[in-house]
């Protein structure tokens, strides 16, 4: 990903979720680095595998890997296995629980 003086290069396995941030994203890794890109999260929502990543707000793309908890206590939101709360928006909470199941699925069968 672009970084002002070239490219930095991770492993998607390292990005536990992006925030939104106007024309920026910011990307959280597992190393507690976050790496500011200057695209927008709909770039990324399009490239990335939709089988790990999916979009849970407008301002918020998780990667399923680091997904510990789905709650609707205090509003919809999720708990990532960084211990970081992220707010699904109820536009997308359906589509997101069917995803979840489907992945919850599919990694039960490795």
């Amino acid at each position: 990903m672009p970084n002002g003086q070239g490219y930095t290069l991770i492993d998607i396995n390292e990005i536990i979720h992006i925030e939104a941030d106007s024309n920026y994203s910011i990307f959280h890794l597992d190393n507690r680095e976050k790496i500011t890109v200057s695209k927008v999260l709909k770039d990324y929502e399009e490239i990335l595998p939709e089988d790990q990543f999916i979009r849970i707000h407008k301002s918020s793309i998780v990667n399923l890997n680091y997904l510990k908890e789905y709650s609707s206590r205090n509003g919809l939101e999720v708990l990532l296995k960084n211990g970081e709360k992220i707010a699904v928006s109820r536009r997308r909470a359906s589509i997101f629980a069917e995803k979840v199941k489907q992945y919850t699925n599919f990694t039960s069968d490795k």
